[in-house]
């Protein structure tokens, strides 16, 4: 059994994780007005038509909180979550596609996206990627593989970088 996490859509060692992660994700917004969420992240994810896929979830990881808990105060265990996760279930209308969402809380966004932007908040002064997206899918043979994405943005994520022009 392997365990394997790579950067971007396709895996470097093709043998332990033979299939390439594409995905499309989409915000939308919160349940209700009256919730402490602050949108929520509809996924798609393709992994090729794989029928070899037991199972698949989603992670995403808030890289600033995550560096700051130290600064943290309070007793809120909402405070404190760095990451959430989600389980994706089998798409019924096409094989290898999987559907999941993440409820994303009011304080991880606050001033730190283009989108449900807090007013008058301060975005956070950060050099790297704000947010991880890992995309985990376990095969048949007991293989775990992990696609990892970054992004600035909690709700705009794509597969592969934008090419500059």
């Amino acid at each position: 059994m392997a365990s394997m996490l790579w950067d971007g859509p396709n895996p470097e060692d093709r043998a332990s994780c033979p299939y390439s992660v594409d995905f499309v994700c989409k915000p939308a917004p919160a349940e209700s007005l009256n919730s402490l969420e602050s949108g929520r992240l509809l996924l798609t994810v393709d992994l090729g038509g794989s029928t070899e896929v037991k199972s698949a979830a989603v992670t995403i990881v808030n890289n600033v909180k995550k560096e700051n808990l130290g600064k943290m105060q309070g007793t809120s265990q909402l405070k404190y979550q760095t990451s959430l996760s989600a389980d994706l279930v089998p798409y019924i209308r096409q094989t290898g596609k999987w559907t999941g969402e993440i409820h994303l809380p009011s304080n991880w966004i606050e001033g730190g996206t283009r989108a449900y932007e807090k007013t008058g908040a301060a975005p956070p002064k950060s050099s790297k990627n704000l947010f991880t997206l890992e995309i985990t899918y376990h095969l048949l043979n007991g293989n775990t593989c992990t696609a990892r994405f970054s992004s600035e943005d909690a709700f705009h994520w794509q597969v592969r970088p934008e090419a500059k022009m």
